[in-house]
């Protein structure tokens, strides 16, 4: 007797529902894939991911069934810790294994809050509290960034100057030697160009894209080849020496 197309088309329909939930079976409860291996690339501190993820109670635990680790909201949990710039985290189905990769924050510059606690500055401007050992290092050779008012707002002017930074100035950063707030909010900087130690005025952060404009032009100049200062404070009326 003939099966019909619509019976043959019910019959392959149920056969692969049968594959779906074996294969779901097999992957969200059964023993065959549970985590053997938990591995954290990208920083030593281990311990102080491990910390963000419980309290999040999202730490995966050997024995636990590979399929339920929720790989996303790891990586969102640790995108929270300001010293990690990127997170990504996947299951290892072969290997049996979660593998968490972070890429740290690497520090520029570094400043004292109004609580006396040490903060760092990346080159994007973003402002977090070192924590490994690679981003502990060196501290004390690294441009400090002052404030006669040590304040979240004053460090956030510096921030902003130095996310905002094009990068045909991003040498200014490089060679940076301090950087400071003046009560007026003025940012005063002290790096190098050519060589040459040169103190910069930039003044308040307002018209900050028109300055860099104006220090580009500037230093474009044959004569302003061994400038000692520049005040920008008055973009349209800047002064050299």
């Amino acid at each position: 007797m003939e099966i019909s197309k619509s019976r043959k088309k019910r019959i392959s329909a149920i056969f692969l529902f049968v594959i779906f939930v074996m294969f779901a079976y097999t992957l969200g409860w059964s023993a065959l894939f549970t985590v053997k291996q938990i591995e954290v690339n990208g920083t030593t501190a281990i311990s102080e991911v491990n910390q963000k993820l419980a309290l999040d109670e999202l730490a995966p635990q050997v024995g636990q069934k590979l399929a339920r680790v929720d790989v996303r909201s790891i990586e969102n949990s640790l995108m929270e810790l300001d010293w990690i710039k990127s997170s990504s985290a996947s299951r290892d189905w072969l290997g049996k294994k979660i593998q968490i990769t972070v890429l740290e924050r690497v520090p520029v510059a570094r400043a004292l809050t109004a609580q006396n606690t040490l903060v760092n500055f990346d080159s994007e401007g973003f402002i977090f509290t070192p924590v490994s050992n690679e981003q502990g290092k060196n501290q004390s050779s690294l441009p400090l960034v002052s404030a006669a008012i040590a304040s979240n707002k004053n460090l956030a002017i510096v921030a902003t100057l130095m996310r905002k930074l094009p990068k045909d100035l991003e040498f200014l950063v490089d060679k940076l030697d301090q950087i400071s707030v003046t009560k007026a909010g003025y940012i005063l900087m002290s790096t190098q160009v050519n060589g040459n130690a040169v103190r910069i005025n930039w003044g308040s952060i307002e018209q900050i894209e028109q300055k860099f404009q104006v220090l580009k032009a500037l230093l474009k100049l044959p004569e302003n080849g061994s400038i000692s200062e520049v005040d920008l404070s008055e973009p349209n009326a800047p002064i050299v020496k």
